[in-house]
């Protein structure tokens, strides 16, 4: 009969894990710093140890044990068992079981089994996401899981059963399970991604990897703030590096710039006035998990994976006048409080930030107002960072 009792288990070197039955995977040799948040001080992660499952009572000497690990999901290898126990892989169609042969006690430390996960690894290599040419999507890379959106990957786990035979053929099974939580599996992204090659120009990626403590629950943004929850990925969780604040000090300057420009309006480069905007802030981009930011961008050390980056669009149709409107008066509302905001800002159009003469000229379409303004499609911003 089963019986989850009767098991003790050890499934990390991460303190925090360790006390929720959790546990990352960290390469053999590799020295990851942790700790993603501008003033956490990095530690470099403890190097992997083994996972120990041991019966809790030694069961007697006429007692068989078989030992066996259920790897239900496939995509990040095999296990490595240290236990020399004699026993066979046998590879299913949707899961891997790992079963000793019934150990007599003839078989050093039976009562104890010891396996060491194999790491996952990044596949492909190279981080080649992002806008293609033409604006299309690339075709090619998609990160660890060949994931193409917002899902997060998947939850490894692993079943642990020991069945105890006795000289009378009585059987008895003790099971545990051990199992990535979603901060867990979070962190895990980011070991899988951390040195992964950057393709074309920048640098390779080194992003820390967070700790369990910097992983919480979504927070609410300013009510004037619309759009998604300050974060792009499926766990319901997030990394906040400065991000929140960011976002809500952005909304409160610009809708104190809407009301004073009601009453003093910009003027178009013909010198016109131009009518207020009434709209609201839409955003649209937060942190992002590795796996998301590799689909949606080729910033491989971006700030949106730190927590510390927001994008921000405004409600009105892209290319209309009144988005235009609404982006400068936006711009101007950052520009005039510089000493309210550690951050960096910048307005975008398809990925890529505005040149100097946009801010002056008027080319297409001639309507007075700066090019800046009626090509932006978000406004990006991220707080300063004293390392990287």
């Amino acid at each position: 009969m089963a019986d989850d009792n009767g098991l003790k288990v050890i499934s990390s070197a991460n303190p925090q894990s360790r006390a929720v039955n959790s546990f990352i995977i960290v390469p053999q040799g590799k020295f990851i710093p942790s700790g993603i948040k501008n003033n956490a001080g990095n530690k470099i992660l403890a190097l992997q140890i083994p996972f120990i499952i041991e019966l809790e009572k030694k069961p007697a000497a006429s007692t068989s044990i078989q030992w066996s690990i259920t790897i239900p999901n496939r995509l990040y290898g095999s296990i490595n068992v240290l236990s020399k126990f004699p026993a066979s892989f046998i590879k299913q169609k949707d899961k891997t079981i790992w079963r000793s042969e019934p150990l007599t006690n003839k078989v050093y430390e039976r009562h104890k089994l010891v396996f060491r996960p194999k790491p996952a690894t990044h596949r492909p290599r190279i981080y080649k996401k992002g806008r293609g040419p033409k604006n299309t999507r690339r075709k090619y890379g998609g990160g660890t899981q060949q994931v193409d959106d917002k899902p997060f990957n998947p939850n490894l786990k692993y079943k642990i059963s020991a069945t105890l035979t006795d000289n009378k053929n009585q059987q008895r099974t003790y099971t545990a399970t051990i199992a990535m939580d979603k901060k867990d599996m979070i962190r895990q992204e980011y070991i899988n991604h951390y040195d992964i090659k950057r393709y074309g120009r920048g640098g390779n990626g080194h992003l820390p990897v967070p700790l369990r403590s910097e992983i919480t629950n979504i927070p609410k943004t300013n009510i004037n703030l619309t759009g998604n929850p300050l974060t792009e990925s499926k766990y319901k969780l997030l990394v906040n590096d400065g991000m929140l604040e960011l976002a809500n000090t952005i909304t409160q300057l610009y809708e104190e710039n809407k009301k004073r420009r009601k009453t003093k309006p910009l003027l178009d480069l013909n010198g016109k006035p131009l009518p207020s905007p009434s709209c609201k802030l839409w955003l649209s981009g937060g942190w992002r998990n590795p796996e998301r930011n590799e689909w949606y961008s080729n910033a491989v050390n971006g700030m949106h994976q730190r927590g510390g980056a927001v994008d921000i669009i405004v409600t009105e149709a892209p290319g209309d006048i009144k988005a235009a409107i609404a982006y400068w008066v936006l711009w101007e509302a950052l520009q005039n409080n510089k000493d309210k905001l550690n951050a960096f800002w910048q307005l975008e159009t398809h990925g890529r930030p505005m040149r100097t003469d946009e801010f002056k000229n008027d080319i297409e379409p001639k309507n007075g107002i700066p090019d800046a303004f009626d090509k932006a499609d978000h406004l990006h911003a991220n707080i300063k960072y004293q390392k990287q």
